[in-house]
């Protein structure tokens, strides 16, 4: 089951200075920082920007995505693909989350994201 929007990605061919504009500039807090290849900053209603490096080849109109945030990431994927979702990247478990990538049927991609307990946040 869909829970909420885990966070919204954004591709970068520079990380350092995206991390300047979210984080000097815009004032948003890091919170997570995996070396040069992703950093998440929080807003001041506690939703997430996550900024992820992209090699210069790469369009900077990849634009931002959706994560959308579940319970049961395997079930989530399974139920999709029976109802002939394309699938883009399978579930890929980092330790800190499981992510997979599905096309929705505009193009666009949408991830699905499953956070490890001990770092979700408690939901009021």
């Amino acid at each position: 089951m869909i829970k909420k929007i885990a966070f919204v990605g954004h591709p970068s061919q520079d990380m350092e200075k995206a991390k300047q504009f979210y984080g000097e500039l815009l004032g948003l807090k890091l919170d997570v920082e995996h070396g040069s290849q992703w950093m998440e900053f929080s807003t001041p209603d506690g939703k997430a920007i996550a900024l992820h490096q992209v090699s210069e080849e790469q369009a900077p109109g990849e634009g931002p995505y959706m994560a959308l945030e579940t319970d049961n990431i395997a079930e989530e994927v399974a139920r999709l693909k029976a109802a002939g979702t394309p699938v883009l990247l399978e579930t890929i478990d980092h330790g800190t989350c499981k992510m997979a990538i599905v096309v929705d049927p505009n193009g666009n991609r949408l991830m699905l994201h499953e956070i490890a307990p001990e770092r979700a946040k408690p939901t009021k």
